[in-house]
């Protein structure tokens, strides 16, 4: 593919799809480097550091395409100029000696060549960042260290300033509510018992605007077909994942994620599901919104009370408390959670 073939047309490719063609990787990475997005070489590898300079072009040219390349973002890529591209750039300024990280956990947990020191006081352009688990991801944008630019810092450790307006941390609001389509698993065609699963997922894709593949029945009954048609468990948090990814969405999945980080992803505007021992079996809800008290979840299967589900109660924006979240989510001090985007 080359990006002349995406013009006036409704292909769409993801960064997967982009990494599996080197033609189409190199022809986009000349054309970032072109810009002044991602430095040299062209070499039709498209990873980390290319993906993240394309979302960047994406957002600096409003392509209105996140996730994936289309006609507009190819039209554009073809047609602009570095003069194009506002400036100056991202800047991650480092406020305490710190470590760059190959992954977001203690320092100690890692091996050296996955660890970076980096004293007070540095600075380094970015093409992107975003945070995760009490980290910052950075892609940094024209420096490397240990062979790879794309790195996680503490997330108290950094800072992300545009022309000297700060953008990280941002602090959040004191309340959030996201306004995510409520459904309910009892109506479900398949398992309605036992789909929360799907049935949260279809929530968060359809607050997403991600399309669905059938134009009749219900986004959770074709979640829960195609799960079974590609061999998916629907009570594997990972393939949970893999259904999301495949519908071309991201699902950042992690088995350690801290409150915070959920507020966080909330003030960002994205939706997050959790998993929990609501029934013996365990249950999974969307976390659509928190108060200083708790989070304000969409429970596909009702409203829970300490004696069981009140199944014929509605479980749009029930508020639970932290308190109950760490006794049913965590009692063993790990929190399993999707982080869901476009």
């Amino acid at each position: 593919m080359r990006l002349q073939d995406f013009l006036n047309t409704k292909i769409r490719y993801d960064a997967r799809a982009i990494a599996a063609d080197g033609d189409l990787a190199r022809q986009i990475q000349s054309r970032l480097i072109d810009l002044g997005l991602l430095k040299p070489p062209v070499d039709g590898i498209f990873g980390p550091l290319s993906t993240a300079a394309l979302h960047r072009f994406q957002t600096l040219m409003k392509c209105g395409e996140p996730g994936f390349l289309g006609a507009v973002t190819a039209k554009k890529l073809i047609e602009a100029k570095p003069g194009d591209i506002p400036k100056p750039p991202l800047m991650l300024k480092i406020v305490k000696d710190t470590v760059f990280k190959a992954k977001p956990l203690a320092a100690s947990a890692l091996p050296e060549a996955e660890k970076q020191s980096i004293p007070v006081g540095r600075e380094f352009e970015i093409i992107a960042f975003a945070p995760i688990r009490g980290h910052v991801r950075v892609a940094l944008r024209s420096q490397s260290f240990k062979g790879s630019g794309v790195w996680y810092v503490f997330g108290a450790h950094a800072q992300v300033t545009l022309d000297g307006k700060l953008l990280y941390p941002k602090p959040n609001p004191p309340t959030v509510r996201l306004g995510v389509p409520y459904r309910s698993q009892m109506d479900n065609f398949y398992n309605p018992t036992g789909a929360c699963n799907v049935t949260s997922l279809a929530m968060c894709l359809d607050f997403l605007r991600v399309p669905r593949r059938k134009r009749t029945g219900q986004f959770e009954d074709e979640l829960y077909e195609y799960a079974i048609a590609k061999g998916y468990s629907r009570w594997d948090p990972n393939d949970l994942a893999k259904i999301v990814r495949d519908y071309g969405a991201q699902d950042y999945f992690t088995e350690n994620a801290l409150i915070d980080d959920v507020q966080d992803w909330l003030a960002s505007g994205h939706p997050a599901v959790i998993h929990g021992y609501f029934t013996s079996f365990g249950h999974i809800v969307v976390v659509v919104g928190y108060d200083d008290e708790g989070f304000f979840v969409h429970d596909p299967y009702g409203e829970w009370f300490e004696s069981g589900y009140d199944t014929n109660a509605s479980g749009a924006y029930l508020h639970y408390s932290y308190r109950l979240i760490r006794r049913v989510c965590m009692p063993d001090g790990k929190f399993w959670v999707h982080f869901i985007s476009r």
